[in-house]
């Protein structure tokens, strides 16, 4: 064995440059794109506006389906409020 031939092939370091960064962030953004591209609407993550939504479509009186009808016709509900149920005429949004 040589020891002038082992010192000559050295491993290289890889450096950082320009390209290599555009080559990244490329790759980056098309694979954003095609993930957004290909996952369907519900496995989406929902946002904040989304949940916002959501919070505001839960009723202060929830509808007891599983509940029978008192004697005046009306239906029964949770009143998420006063944590009771009562019963209404109507829904209530």
């Amino acid at each position: 064995m040589d020891l002038s031939k082992k010192e000559n092939n050295q491993i290289k370091i890889n450096k950082m440059s320009s390209a290599g960064i555009g080559n990244a962030a490329l790759g980056s953004m098309a694979s954003d794109f095609l993930i957004s591209t290909f996952t369907p609407e519900a496995n989406k993550p929902a946002t904040r506006g989304q949940m916002n939504q959501l919070i505001n479509k839960i009723k202060r009186y929830q509808e007891i389906r599983n509940h029978p009808d008192n004697v005046r016709g009306e239906k029964a509900y949770y009143d998420n409020e006063l944590k009771i149920i009562v019963f209404r005429k109507k829904s209530f949004s």
